[in-house]
């Protein structure tokens, strides 16, 4: 079933389609999906939808802002902002043209579902609450008696057509008048000022009745003979909120009794059917309130959460940039030498500089490879297919290929605790574990270290349930964690303190963890500056 029909402006064609696909899985329906503002005022002058989501920059002659402006006054449609911009001028300028919600791309349709949900709540009940006040309104105007309402300041806030004809006033002349200024009476006998009774009225709660003899001074100077009566307003906790003036021209005391007990009780009514709906109303509201503070809590968190996003996307450039400039200064320099003197070197020299070449590229793929690793990790979308592997020969051939490939003179030795050595686990992450965690053993270690592998397979039972896990560990003699960076070295990017200039993208600890958590294993590290560093890798395993 459509639960209501949606305009959508967004001039991100692809955005837009995504948006629209979105609110369709909801259940909304898009009245159109449009790019410009100028579109949007005309398409919503004639669809009529029931809401519209407007993006803020918008090309064209007018920005959302501008657009939603006239949507509203011109056809009091609520709008909600979809955008990326949280800057405080852009807010300033959109929270005059009171929108309905504030949605900040990216988005969840959750958040997308509730922030229309309230809107529209909101939306219609201000249309209700504007029909009881002109229901209102309407019944007042229709009552025979000259009705004054004021608030607890005795400023004036309604005044029925009866009233004007008495008084000589326009009610919008006067809403927010002192009441003396409008309503002024004096004693018909002693041509004494009387001074009206709202003072009373609202100080004691009680309703007051004036005697025959009162003259009403009208805006011309005329005098009216009146009677009056004044009452309390009160909310629905009964605080008194103003107070109400009912009179008219006197025509005889019976008259006057008569016409005054017939408006009473025609206020009385009009007052319970104004307190219930005022009332019912206000429930509503106070039941809102919740459900608002929890999405402005959403929204602090969504904005909290853009900064860190955006924080780590700019660590993210500048560490890829200082890591991408050396090897292409290497790669240009080999290639414009090779250029210029090829001609004139002999086989071995130009081997060696493609070697270099080579190397360098080799050296972009892996980091390229790496920040791709840590990317597919944060998304949840790497693999996990543990196979049966022997864990000694693998933990051999990587030792083997990693010495080839890195050409180190440090004394790498792998030791295995036991004679059983097959076990179910990842191959690719397993490799990406150890080679990783070496790679990081010998570049923090003096040149001919010694960087020790131990490898240990243990089993036990507990509850008739088998316990199987592989550890590996691997020490160096390098330079160390300093412990105050020991709680963070795991986060991408973040490299220690005493690194100095030693290069590395500080992406490799953090693939380890992944890998390790793929295999719902544990890390563990036990260093101390200048003394080395020990990595203990625990990964569980079940046989299938």
């Amino acid at each position: 079933m459509v639960r209501a029909r949606i305009l959508v402006v967004e001039d991100e064609s692809i955005v837009a389609l995504s948006i629209q696909n979105r609110l369709e899985a909801l259940g909304y329906a898009v009245a159109a999906n449009l790019p410009s503002g100028e579109a949007a005022v005309k398409t919503a002058g004639e669809t009529r939808p029931d809401l519209v989501l407007m993006d803020i920059r918008l090309r064209g002659k007018i920005d959302g802002i501008q657009a939603a402006d006239q949507i509203r006054n011109r056809f009091q449609i609520p709008v909600v902002y979809l955008t990326a911009y949280t800057d405080e001028e852009t807010i300033n300028r959109a929270k005059f043209t009171e929108p309905y919600g504030y949605i900040l791309k990216p988005f969840e349709p959750r958040d997308l579902c509730t922030t229309i949900e309230i809107a529209l709540y909101k939306h219609q009940m201000e249309l209700e609450r504007g029909q009881r006040e002109q229901s209102l309104s309407t019944a007042l105007n229709s009552v025979g008696d000259a009705v004054i309402t004021t608030d607890q300041e005795e400023l004036v806030t309604f005044m029925n057509p009866v009233a004007e004809g008495l008084t000589g006033w326009k009610c919008e002349e006067v809403v927010g008048d002192h009441l003396s200024e409008v309503f002024k009476t004096i004693n018909i006998k002693t041509r004494e000022i009387i001074e009206h009774p709202i003072a009373l009225v609202l100080h004691e709660g009680v309703t007051i009745n004036l005697e025959f003899d009162t003259l009403l001074i009208n805006k011309n100077g005329d005098e009216i003979l009146i009677t009056e009566t004044a009452a309390p307003l009160k909310n629905k906790t009964g605080q008194i909120i103003g107070a109400a003036l009912i009179f008219h021209e006197s025509t005889g005391q019976q008259q006057i009794a008569v016409t005054l007990e017939k408006t009473n009780q025609e206020l009385e009514v009009k007052l319970a059917e104004s307190t219930a709906q005022l009332q019912q109303a206000n429930e509503q509201l106070w039941a809102e309130i919740p459900k608002r503070q929890r999405l402005e809590q959403e929204l602090q968190l969504a904005l909290e959460k853009e900064q860190e996003l955006e924080q780590i996307k700019s660590q993210l450039l500048a560490t890829i940039s200082q890591e991408y400039r050396t090897p292409l200064a290497t790669i240009l320099s080999s290639s414009q030498l090779l250029e210029r003197y090829s001609s004139r070197w002999t086989d071995k020299k130009k081997h060696q500089h493609l070697q270099r070449i080579q190397a360098t590229v080799e050296q972009l793929t892996k980091l390229s490879n790496d920040a791709a690793f840590i990317k597919d990790a944060e998304a949840r979308n790497l693999g996990f297919q543990p196979v049966s592997v022997d864990v000694k020969q693998l933990v051999r051939d990587v030792i083997s290929e990693f010495v080839l490939s890195a050409n180190t003179k440090d004394q790498i030795l792998c030791e295995c605790q036991t004679t059983e050595t097959r076990a179910f686990l990842d191959k690719r992450l397993v490799r990406s574990i150890i080679n990783n965690l070496l790679s990081n053993a010998v570049k923090y270690s003096s040149q001919g270290s010694r960087v020790q592998l131990e490898i240990e397979l243990l089993q036990g039972e507990s509850a008739q349930v088998r316990h199987q896990e592989v550890v590996f560990r691997i020490s160096d003699q390098g330079i160390g964690i300093p412990s105050a960076d020991q709680d963070q070295i795991f986060q991408a990017f973040f490299r220690g303190s005493n690194v100095n200039f030693i290069p590395g993208a500080g992406l490799g600890l953090a693939i380890v963890k992944a890998s390790v958590e793929l295999h719902r294993g544990t890390i563990s590290i036990d260093s101390e500056v200048g003394v080395g560093t020990t990595v203990t890798v625990t990964l569980p395993w079940q046989e299938e």
